[in-house]
């Protein structure tokens, strides 16, 4: 016979059990001890925090006989078969795979107009609700809007946004929250002693963190790693076995490219490459590991263990907030481009690197040579050589921009061919005035880019700035020129063009004989 899973057998049977939901837990009792129920519910809420099993222990308050104080007592027929799932009043339909109209009229419609058989409620539980067909929902309308007296409707859901608003509108809504850390740790630590397995605070703190927020992901990794442990779980089995990049290794890579260590940054990609990582879990792991030291920095305990918080600490204290925001910034923009990537590997090793380097206005490219007007060119100028950048502060105004610079002129060709040349002008009372070289460039950036400089602004300081664009000053008049030149004229079609040809091989033709 198959081992019954984690989840299944450590699944909340009262409502004391069920964790990290107490504000649902709490309306519930009180309308089941006062005998005040809603006739439809509707469970939202992101996967694995409780919705189902609070469906559960709905229809078990609505028909316990022994109820006390809004609690079943887990002991009656109606409790052991509701936990059993062979309770005949209760009736489970997951739309995921029964999203039909007559599906609906055959599980739910129809049979709501049937009295219950054993217990005092008929309890219709939908689950992935949102699943259902445009005529489905259709067809549960009327049932949820005037329910017979003995029906009971709990819709559970992971996408609100998808339930149509008229049925929305029909019940009473419960948000399901994601578990904090410190709940996830807790319910971790209570199965392994359940279970009689000896476990390291630090393995179940990696699990918890792998399951964001979810109770039931945090039991299936659990029992992911607890299959082939020998001994007590440790964290180096838990990462080993569920594929995560250690901490440790991830804290060294940093400290590699805040040190600006190329040759050690390509050989722990590569021994991490050879362990079977691919290169998104690398970024994934590095932006997880940023996100706990940032939280470190600022102090935001995360339930974690002491020793490891204090590590964090000091690790972030060395790394530096400007540091650690801006890696975050440029990770996060490198996990979004890596999809896309043929050679994911050799691009992420020279990413690395290239955040290594001391300053962002090192990696930016080579400004390049504006393109001569259409017409009424003038006399080219001698080129000049470009006076090499000077190493800026990565925090201020000027390291802020160079850093977007970089970022935009990888993502977008037009970019890299009208922004260079630019520098910040001035920073003074939150406003940002960005020079370049050219009008039209100007016009440009101030209709398509402005919004987009003051986001990425935003996202490096934390500060929100007005971005203005302006022509550099100097020599305006040549850097508009191309305005003032006058348009290119269309070239002759039709009859303009027989009269140009005559006009000029015959000027002596009379106008009357044409």
């Amino acid at each position: 016979m198959a081992k019954t899973a984690l989840y299944r057998k450590y699944r909340s049977q009262t409502f004391s059990d069920l964790v990290g939901q107490e504000h649902v837990v709490r309306t519930l009792r009180h309308a089941l001890a006062q005998g005040s129920t809603a006739q439809a519910f509707l469970f939202t809420g992101p996967r694995g925090t409780g919705k189902t099993t609070a469906a559960r222990l709905l229809a078990k308050g609505l028909n316990c006989t022994n109820l006390n104080e809004g609690e079943p007592c887990g002991e009656c027929d109606a409790c052991v078969e509701i936990a059993n799932g062979s309770f005949l009043d209760v009736v489970e339909m997951d739309a995921a795979s029964e999203a039909g109209v007559e599906d609906v009229r055959e599980h739910i419609v129809q049979a709501s107009e049937y009295q219950p058989v054993i217990g005092r409620y008929r309890v219709f539980i939908i689950d992935e609700v949102h699943d259902l067909s445009a005529k489905a929902f259709d067809s549960l309308l009327k049932t949820i809007e005037e329910p017979p007296p003995h029906a009971v409707f709990v819709l559970a859901t992971t996408e609100f946004n998808k339930v149509p608003p008229t049925i929305r509108s029909r019940c009473q809504r419960y948000e399901f929250h994601r578990g904090s850390m410190t709940q996830l740790i807790q319910r971790l630590r209570h199965v392994t002693e359940a279970e009689g397995v000896e476990a390291e605070p630090e393995a179940l703190t990696a699990i918890a963190k792998m399951a964001d927020g979810g109770y039931r992901d945090a039991l299936t990794l659990l029992e992911q790693a607890l299959v082939s442990a020998v001994g007590p779980l440790t964290r180096a089995h838990v990462e080993e076995q569920l594929g995560l990049v250690a901490d440790d290794r991830a804290d060294a890579l940093l400290q590699a490219i805040a040190a600006s260590e190329p040759a050690k940054i390509m050989e722990m990609v590569e021994e991490i490459y050879r362990r079977g990582y691919d290169p998104r879990s690398l970024l994934e792991a590095l932006l997880f590991r940023l996100s706990d030291l940032t939280r470190a920095s600022y102090g935001v305990d995360s339930g974690g263990d002491p020793a490891l918080e204090a590590h964090a600490k000091a690790l972030a204290d060395s790394l530096g907030r400007d540091r650690m925001l801006g890696l975050r910034s440029s990770l996060a923009t490198a996990h979004k481009v890596i999809r896309d990537i043929s050679l994911p590997r050799i691009w992420l090793e020279a990413e690395l690197i290239r955040l290594s380097m001391p300053t962002p206005a090192a990696a930016a490219p080579t400004p390049m040579p504006a393109a001569a007007p259409a017409a009424r060119a003038p006399a080219p100028r001698p080129a000049e050589k470009p006076a090499p950048r000077k190493p800026v502060d990565a925090s201020s105004p000027e390291g802020v921009w160079a850093d977007i610079f970089d970022e935009f002129t990888r993502l977008s060709k037009l970019a890299k061919a009208r922004l260079p040349g630019s520098q910040v002008v001035s920073s003074t009372g939150g406003t940002i005035v960005i020079g370049l070289p050219l009008a039209t460039n100007v016009r440009w950036a101030s209709e398509k880019l402005a919004k987009a400089v003051q986001e990425a602004w935003a996202k490096r300081t934390g500060e929100t700035p007005i971005v203005k664009f302006e022509l550099l000053a100097g020599d305006s008049a040549a850097r508009s020129e191309e305005e003032d030149a006058p348009p290119v004229e269309l070239p002759l079609e039709g009859q303009r063009l027989v009269d140009e040809v005559q006009r000029t091989f015959q000027p002596d033709r009379p106008k009357d004989s044409e």
